[in-house]
């Protein structure tokens, strides 16, 4: 699946951030000791994926209407 592929194209901190707040639901405070950086760090590591990924979701969006 693009999405999945579009998850796994990000480095690899910030897919720690992204799938541990999105998908498993962890606090930003968790995720960030777990990590040994501080909470800003990790919500600015989640903020660059997600602009990443509304990106590469955006071009394969529009590759499949043929834009």
């Amino acid at each position: 699946m693009e999405t999945n592929s579009a998850v796994d194209e990000l480095p690899p901190e910030q897919r720690a951030a992204f799938v541990g707040h999105e998908f498993q639901g962890r606090s930003f405070k968790e995720l960030a000791a777990d990590a040994g950086v501080s909470v800003n760090a990790m919500v600015l590591r989640k903020h660059h994926a997600v602009l990443y990924l509304r990106r590469r979701l955006q071009a394969i969006h529009d590759e499949f209407l043929g834009e």
